[in-house]
């Protein structure tokens, strides 16, 4: 099964996560064996007056360099994985800089922190989590060394078909359990006055659609259900975030995987509703958004080239 793990790119921002980052991307090197590791850092342009700079001999020194001096250290002290890896420090902006990096570098998977401790907004990490060519691994500084349980999100897609085609790459190399989840996304302004018995036959209709469709999923994969085992639930209101997380959490897994829907149009992309809200803070478990890395080098040619 084609590795999906060659090239990998840890962002780092030079706060107490990137020691996190470090050490958790020694897991992901012994774990998948990649070809390459870049650790990156991006920095804004500064114009520092010579007035500063003759009274900090530091300042002779380019800051980019100081900077990269800075994470040498870190990175030798804190990252022991036998890989080829390199530390890019550049100036630019940050969003910009890493997709365009990662575009042309052909970067197969980025690596950034979702803080919870930590300070931070985590509003660079959604923007690159939406424009980025690549998958990108979530993960925050309470995240374990290790993929026992994967929680897919599966709504019969190309894309959500992906994330398990991804989910067994890592179950080959993990030994990890694989459960799947549906969620209808049904508002229940389709159904204002129901009865709990029309209800429940609702959910059982649906519920049995969804396992029909899920049969082909399984059949275009040559995989068996009792491994590759799929829940099912239905979302009254735009909640299958919360359903898919709070359902994670109560089966014990510690990675949800999301196939990424990119919407695209003349000046932005975005990720779908379900991928962005379990991108953002506020949720323990690492995730995973799964990219067609194909069709977003595509849309991002169209926009940015």
């Amino acid at each position: 099964m084609k590795s999906r793990f060659n090239n990998i790119l840890v962002c780092l921002d030079l706060t107490e996560m990137d020691d996190f980052l470090i050490r958790y991307t020694n897991f992901i090197v012994d774990t998948f064996s990649p070809s390459t590791v870049t650790f990156m850092h991006v920095m804004h342009p500064m114009d520092i007056p010579d007035e500063i700079k003759a009274s900090f001999p530091g300042f002779n020194e380019p800051v980019d360099q100081l900077i990269r001096e800075e994470l040498e250290e870190k990175v030798n002290n804190l990252f022991s994985a036998k890989v080829n890896f390199s530390i890019v420090v550049k100036q630019g902006l940050t969003t910009e800089t890493i997709v365009h990096y990662s575009k042309n570098n052909k970067i197969d998977f980025t690596v950034m922190g979702k803080k919870i401790g930590y300070t931070g907004e985590g509003g660079i990490t959604r923007k690159v989590t939406s424009l980025t060519p690549s998958s990108v691994l979530l993960i925050t500084e309470t995240a374990p060394y290790s993929i026992q349980h994967i929680w897919v999100r599966m709504d019969f897609s190309k894309i959500s078909v992906e994330a398990l085609k991804m989910a067994q790459i890592i179950k080959s190399h993990t030994e990890a359990k694989v459960t799947c989840h549906n969620v209808f996304k049904l508002p229940l302004s389709y159904f204002p006055q129901q009865t709990e018995k029309q209800e429940k036959r609702l959910i059982e209709q649906l519920t049995k659609h969804g396992k029909k469709e899920y049969q082909k999923v399984l059949k275009k994969l040559n995989i068996s259900e009792d491994e590759y085992p799929c829940e099912y639930s239905l979302a009254k209101e735009n909640n299958e975030a919360q359903i898919l997380y709070h359902s994670a959490i109560q089966k014990q897994a510690d990675l949800i995987m999301v196939g990424s829907k990119m919407k695209s149009g003349l000046t932005h992309v975005i990720l779908d509703n379900t991928s962005e809200k379990l991108a953002g803070g506020g949720k323990t478990l690492p995730v995973l958004i799964v990219k067609d890395k194909k069709l977003s080098t595509g849309i991002l040619e169209n926009i940015f080239d």
